[in-house]
């Protein structure tokens, strides 16, 4: 029994020991967001250790960061402001990258990214220095990171890319290259940086090989002659993650010999550009009486996902006020949720005195501080009726995708989404409510009468409504939704068309998407085919027929707009039929 009792300690000790923070892709770095990468490029022997509680020192006084090389800004944009977007169609992010390591490939360059639910990935590059001036374009992406990570998380990846130079030994050369690597979260701890001390810290670690070959165009004439032998490289990656709010989750980079005994080059991160967001919450427009209990969310706009993603919540203090720190320039929606038990008529309130996302006001922040939001909280009566609604909200990220082993969001509940019923006809918020920890939300005591239910996550669209009436004691079960990436749709309705993320088949495009005004789709044909070209919304109903008929091979551009047609914004799906193919893409009109 002692002998059981200790192997029961000895297991117990290691499931808690391996609780470490769980990185979400949340805080990796946003468009309109940027850090300063301070750099060393003289080699230190600090290597990390790996595994639960530590404490890695990379202070001055431990030897770390004694010579700096240079300090560069790094600002994530929009990669359609960049001057090479058009060789990088996929990217939702771009930076311009700088480093002190003069003469290496890297050295200034952009770089597109594309953040999703599949993860970050880097898809390429364009270096502007004379020598290499030419793209680093992925054939197959290299895996960055994961949309959220636990710890003892590891994936393996292999990467494929071409890169051209406008002058190598004097000629125009091409690369291809393949790069391997394991991406493992093998620690979490203390880490201590010259600018500041952070816990819950996560340390992955990469190991790399690479294999290349480079192809020379001797003559100029675009025919490219292999130079073998091919060349080989190894080494490791250590990086620290946090779940900051100050526009990354990167805090430290080291880049590490083969022999896993000698840190090359590091740098680590400074923020730049941020500032606080404070305001006062108060139970109506007299205010007179603060409320004094309850927290408050920030939501960032121009997340890197479509919805609005939760980047901070802030304790209501006892004189109703609120305060975020460490927030980078951008802009912002604050939703308040009164504590329930002081506040039993209360509903979740946005900034712009609303109930839901869609109405509330945007904070944009471009100095250090921005106070005075004042949020007055909307009450609904007393109930007095007992009828019962019912429903569950569940997270089904197979509705973009194929199902993947590391999406680890599939199918799952959401809890803490506001649910908003609103009197029909009319458009007053009658009553809202959280759903609990599986997603469920159970709203009793509710007045005879027509009903409209809507589930409210900043960001994400609802794509239809359930309406119900209750009468004397009626009870109303099977309210459910099931959200996706970038909508929310009722369960039991049927969805017409399958949701893609990217064109299938890769014959169309479109320009700008997500778009507000319209967005202009490019259709290739590579050969004469008789087409039909399609836009149907969320449920599968044919709204617009674009084109018909016998198409030449070429390149043809047509433009689309829902609000145009009478249509609220949302999710439609552009379908293309041509010949015995068929391609389809979406587009979300915000």
């Amino acid at each position: 029994m002692k002998k059981l009792f200790t192997l029961f300690c000895i297991i117990s000790s290691l499931v808690i020991s391996a609780q470490g923070p769980v990185i979400e892709g949340t805080y990796y770095p946003a468009r309109n967001t940027a850090i300063k990468q301070v750099w060393q490029t003289t080699s230190i022997s600090l290597v990390p250790t790996i595994g639960p509680n530590q404490v890695w020192d990379y202070t001055q006084a431990n030897g770390a960061f004694t010579n700096i090389a240079d300090t560069f800004i790094c600002k994530f944009i929009d990669p359609a402001l960049t001057p090479y977007n058009q060789y990088f169609p996929e990217a939702t992010h771009a930076v311009f990258l700088r480093t002190p390591l003069l003469g290496n490939p890297s050295d200034s360059l952009y770089q597109y990214f594309n953040v999703s639910y599949n993860g970050l990935h880097s898809i390429g590059g364009f270096n502007i220095q004379n020598k290499f001036d030419s793209t680093s374009t992925y054939t197959d992406w290299e895996f960055y990171s994961p949309t959220k990570m636990p710890y003892l998380y590891s994936k393996q990846d292999t990467a494929k890319y071409v890169a051209y130079a406008n002058n190598f030994l004097g000629f125009r050369g091409k690369t291809k290259a393949r790069k391997i690597k394991t991406f493992s979260y093998v620690g979490y701890g203390t880490l201590k940086l010259p600018n500041a001390t952070y816990n819950n810290v996560a340390l992955i670690r990469e190991d790399f090989s690479a294999i290349d070959s480079v192809f020379i165009d001797f003559a100029s004439n675009g025919n490219y002659t292999y130079v073998g032998p091919p060349q080989t490289s190894s080494g490791h990656v250590y990086q620290f993650y946090r779940n900051n709010t100050f526009g990354s989750a990167y805090l430290l980079y080291l880049n590490v010999n083969p022999g896993n005994t000698i840190v090359e080059t590091a740098w680590y991160t400074l923020p730049v550009d941020f500032g606080s967001i404070s305001g006062s919450v108060f139970t109506s427009t007299t205010e007179t009486t603060p409320i004094t209990s309850g927290e408050a969310y920030l939501y960032r706009e121009n997340s890197n996902f479509v919805r609005q993603d939760i980047l901070a919540k802030a304790q209501i203090n006892a004189s109703g006020n609120f305060n975020f720190d460490s927030i980078p320039h951008g802009e912002y929606r604050i939703a308040i949720r009164p504590d329930p038990a002081m506040y039993p008529n209360a509903m979740i309130t946005y900034y712009g005195d609303t109930t839901n996302w869609i109405d509330a006001s945007t904070i944009i922040t471009t100095t250090l501080t921005s106070p005075g939001h004042k949020i007055h909280v909307q009450f609904h009566q007393a109930p007095t009726g007992s009828n019962n609604i019912h429903g569950q909200v569940m997270l089904d990220l197979g509705m973009q995708r194929s199902a993947n082993a590391d999406d680890m969001m599939a199918s799952n509940p959401i809890p803490g989404v506001g649910i908003v019923v609103k009197r029909n006809p009319g458009s007053s918020s009658a009553r809202t409510i959280l759903t609990d920890s599986n997603g469920e939300y159970d709203l009793g005591a509710l007045e005879n009468g027509a009903y409209v239910l809507f589930v409210d996550i900043p960001g994400m669209h609802m794509t239809g409504t359930y309406s119900f009436n209750v009468n004397g004691t009626s009870t109303v079960s099977g309210l459910d939704y099931t959200a996706g990436t970038d909508s929310i749709h009722p369960t039991n309705m049927a969805i017409g068309i399958k949701e893609l993320k990217n064109s299938a088949g890769g014959f169309m495009s479109a320009y700008p998407n997500p778009f507000t005004l319209n967005s202009s789709i490019a259709l290739n044909l590579s050969q004469a085919d008789d087409i039909t070209l399609e836009v149907y919304n969320v449920l599968g109903a044919k709204i617009q027929t674009l084109d018909k008929g016998m198409k030449q091979a070429g390149t043809y551009t047509y433009n689309f707009s829902a609000k145009k047609l009478n249509y609220s914004s949302g999710i439609y799906f552009v379908k293309l039929t041509a010949g015995n193919k068929t391609d389809v893409i979406k587009l979300v009109e915000q």
